[in-house]
């Protein structure tokens, strides 16, 4: 890697950290017009992968039912909608069927499938984060900084764990998907991130009603599943036969790129906390 990408994907990340950390940390009204914009976009770069070619009205109506999502999930989390809203989801999800109808397509099967994974991958993941940082109006975006932060010490740990000690190539974790991941990397991450979760409890304290365990082991759960949320993301890209999901980011790729593991290590640490029944904003 030359210099002059280093100091590109430097910039680029860094103007990209500041602009999502300013957005979620700032107002709930900043956090979700951030994630809305993320959705958008991540949902376009999946549909260019996947549905190239595939008639736009479809894809309007994707993109219709993942916004619709969010915000129904965001103004839940200020007690302004009940569940029983989330039933107007069942408009455009028909509509989908229904364009594919007029569409004549002949592979009707592949398009609906494709509409509506991407809504399921990309917008109802970001769409829960609503669940973590919402609580009858009130807004607290720690909970969802600590994972960010966990995914960020896990990347790092991977990183420098695998160029230390995985470089020999003899423990490869996925080889057929992603040739330079290692299982030194792997475990490397999870160290950081146990790392990362033992100094945000140095910092916060115990504000939550947290124990100390349950930090460590949601750092171990998103370590997890935002590895193999990458490994998703690496194992579409080459079924579509592209290197980057896209190119908003220079010298990082697609919005799907920096949130490949976030898709995955979300809803399953927020699955963790709602099956212990942790209660995440207790100081309410």
């Amino acid at each position: 890697m030359d210099v002059s990408n280093i100091i590109t994907r430097t910039v680029s990340g860094a103007v990209f950290l500041c602009i999502l950390l300013a957005g979620i940390m700032f107002h709930p009204f900043g956090y979700g017009f951030i994630l809305l914009v993320i959705i958008a976009i991540g949902l376009h770069e999946f549909y260019g992968m996947l549905l190239p070619k595939l008639f736009s009205l479809r894809k309007i109506l994707g993109y219709t039912i993942a916004i619709v999502l969010f915000t129904l999930f965001y103004l839940k989390g200020f007690g302004l909608v009940s569940g029983n809203y989330f039933w107007i989801l069942v408009v455009p999800v028909a509509g989908v069927f229904v364009a594919e109808l007029y569409a004549q397509s002949q592979s009707p099967f592949s398009n609906i499938s494709g509409v509506l994974t991407g809504v399921m991958y990309v917008a109802l993941p970001l769409s829960l984060t609503t669940e973590l940082t919402l609580y009858e109006g009130n807004y607290d975006y720690r909970i969802l900084l600590a994972l960010f932060i966990f995914l960020w010490s896990n990347d790092v740990g991977a990183y420098c764990f695998g160029m230390m000690f995985g470089r020999k190539g003899k423990h490869k974790l996925f080889e057929r998907i992603s040739p330079k991941k290692s299982w030194e990397g792997f475990f490397g991450g999870i160290i950081t991130s146990l790392l990362a979760a033992f100094v945000l409890l140095s910092v916060w304290g115990e504000r939550y009603a947290f124990d100390r365990i349950h930090w460590f082991i949601l750092a171990i759960i998103v370590s997890f599943s935002g590895t193999f949320g990458d490994l998703a993301e690496s194992m579409l890209k080459r079924a579509a036969g592209v290197k980057d999901s896209g190119k908003i980011m220079p010298g990082h790729g697609g919005i799907l790129d920096r949130f490949d593991s976030a898709l995955f290590a979300f809803p399953c640490a927020l699955a963790y906390i709602y099956l212990l029944n942790i209660n995440i904003l207790s100081s309410y």
